[in-house]
């Protein structure tokens, strides 16, 4: 005689992981990131085409030649990019409270920065600073600094490997910004030039800056960005 059938119960189903490198789709707004960092790449490239000296001229003195100055505003553009891509992935992922809230603030103040380097132009080479070059220097000091503010936000949220990375490229923003400013000081005390090869350090420090920001947006638009991966939490969210 044949017994009641007896019926065994699958286990719950995660549903389906969207990070970054599941192999699903990339999360909202790290396309415009990455977009908009290659929009700076070949914009910062555009700054030189137009001539001025790699090694020793900075990216800001591209406004004083023919067409630098629209290469120039190209470049910073592309950088307003990448802050609001990661404003997208961040409101995304991130759930409502001080870290959004701070992540934003943070990219809105970015964007204000650069939007500020854009409207004053620096000075001369070797001549006296402006009003407008003080304005211009302030705005610079934000737009390189605050990705490492963002950095290390993102760096409490995300998983051990790319909060390493991340905490890397700070660093390497941070050494380069203290060799780019000691080399910088004499334009920023007295006008006068800046020394040999603040050019090229100049370009190393954009470059650490723009992989900081990079790498954060990369963290925080991870579903799990904000403590447990949104599958696990699902899973054990599940009634048994």
């Amino acid at each position: 005689m044949t017994g009641p059938a007896t019926t065994v119960a699958s286990p719950p189903t995660a549903p389906p992981d969207d990070r970054l490198g599941a192999g699903v789709r990339a999360p909202a707004g790290l396309p415009v990131v990455h977009g908009g960092v290659v929009v700076a790449a070949l914009a910062g490239a555009g700054t030189c085409v137009v001539g001025g000296d790699v090694v020793d001229g900075m990216l800001s003195d591209a406004v004083h030649r023919p067409s630098g100055g629209a290469w120039l505003t190209l470049c910073l553009a592309g950088l307003g990019l990448v802050a609001l891509g990661t404003a997208v992935a961040a409101r995304r992922a991130l759930p409502p409270g001080s870290p959004r809230a701070l992540v934003l603030g943070l990219l809105a103040l970015w964007v204000t920065g650069l939007a500020a380097v854009a409207v004053f132009p620096t000075d001369l080479p070797g001549v006296g600073t402006t009003p407008a070059g003080r304005a211009h220097q302030a705005a610079a000091a934000i737009a390189m600094l605050v990705p490492v503010a963002l950095g290390q936000v993102a760096a409490g949220l995300a998983e051990p490997r790319t909060a390493r990375a991340l905490r890397r490229a700070m660093a390497a923003v941070l050494g380069t910004g203290a060799v780019f400013l000691a080399m910088h000081l004499p334009v920023v005390l007295t006008g006068d030039t800046a020394v040999a090869g603040v050019g090229l350090v100049e370009r190393v420090l954009l470059v650490a800056v723009v992989g900081t920001a990079l790498l954060a947006a990369t963290a925080l638009s991870a579903p799990g960005s904000h403590g447990r991966p949104a599958a696990a939490a699902a899973v054990e969210g599940t009634p048994r």
